[in-house]
């Protein structure tokens, strides 16, 4: 457990980027990393390939135009064990879509389609600290949040469009100078789109953090400015309906993401298979210096409520206690 937790504890200052020791002023990049790493279970089992595809409460993360794809308002959340290694992270968003007026995902310009949202994802996870002069100052609970609200609507000729206005807060108690809590503070924001070009065929676009979310350390030594790298995505949905059976449903779903602060990009493919109440889905990622990884899951939908549960090939980390990511998530349709 001890070695865990030290690898632990490295991967967080490595990859959130905490560090208690002098830091050159605006010199941190990639903070909130593991924030970064996917929400959903459904997404999760795709690959992450969504862009394209969201639809409900997760859009909030993935592209705020599916604020306005939504049918019905909804809630949902999504917990995991990332690595299984004890590092939690959660999801809790809801959605609410406004549609005036008759119309079909052929034919969305026949209403008026308004989308409003908010979600809170938080990562937390037990941490060994130390002080600025390398003495141990006992386990801490460090967590990372990130609050958001967003708004979408329907723009006639360009398709779905959405907005997110977002906060993030680090909190590493009793590791700042004189013991006292460490925390940081940034403000950011999020575009996207999404819209049907060829029958079945939707394309979107997403652009997270704009500009660079900066976050603001207090109360370490030096008081560093982090940075949250920009996340620019664009992907493509092919939905397919009736195709083998009656009243079945095809997904299959392609991202390319680059986020050129922290000079790295990836490919994500996903498949979606829809038949009644099952859902099963499998995906794929790949990015530079990391080999080719997999994920599948399967989603069961019983009236207005959604289960699904999502396992993650792990091929970044290797360290005890580290293996692959299970994810479980659930939404209500009212």
């Amino acid at each position: 457990m001890r070695r865990k937790a030290f690898c632990l504890t490295l991967v967080i200052a490595l990859m959130a980027g905490l560090s208690f020791a002098p830091m050159v002023e605006g010199s941190g990049v990639g903070a909130a990393a593991f924030l970064r790493r996917g929400v959903d279970a459904r997404a999760m089992a795709m690959g992450g390939a969504h862009v394209a595809v969201v639809d409900g409460a997760s859009s909030m993360y993935w592209n705020p135009a599916g604020l306005t794809r939504a049918t019905n308002p909804q809630v949902g959340g999504m917990t995991t064990d990332l690595f299984g290694a004890e590092l939690f992270l959660n999801y809790l968003a809801g959605a609410y879509p406004w549609q005036m007026g008759g119309s079909t995902e052929q034919t969305p310009s026949a209403t008026l389609r308004l989308g409003a949202g908010a979600s809170f994802t938080e990562l937390a996870t037990e941490v060994h600290a130390y002080d600025g002069d390398g003495k141990p100052v006992g386990e801490i609970r460090y967590s990372e949040a990130l609050y958001c609200v967003g708004a979408g609507a329907w723009v006639p000729g360009l398709g779905h469009a959405g907005v997110v206005a977002k906060a993030y807060r680090f909190l590493a108690p009793r590791a700042g100078v004189g013991g006292q809590d460490a925390t940081a503070f940034g403000l950011g924001f999020d575009v996207g789109l999404a819209a049907p070009v060829w029958e079945g065929l939707w394309l979107g676009l997403s652009a997270a953090d704009v500009g660079n979310t900066a976050v603001q350390w207090r109360n370490t030594p030096t008081e560093p400015r982090d940075r949250v790298s920009g996340r620019y995505t664009g992907g493509a949905a092919y939905f397919a309906h009736d195709l083998f059976l009656e009243e079945d449903r095809l997904i299959l779903a392609a991202d390319y993401i680059l986020e050129p602060l922290v000079d790295t990009h990836a490919f994500k493919a996903g498949i979606e298979y829809t038949f009644l109440f099952l859902s099963l889905r499998g995906g794929a990622s790949m990015r530079p210096e990391v080999p080719l990884s997999f994920s599948a899951g399967v989603g069961v939908e019983m009236m207005q409520l959604s289960i699904d549960a999502a396992w993650v090939q792990n091929r970044e980390l290797e360290a005890e206690g580290v293996g692959h990511t299970l994810v479980v998530s659930a939404s209500f349709k009212f």
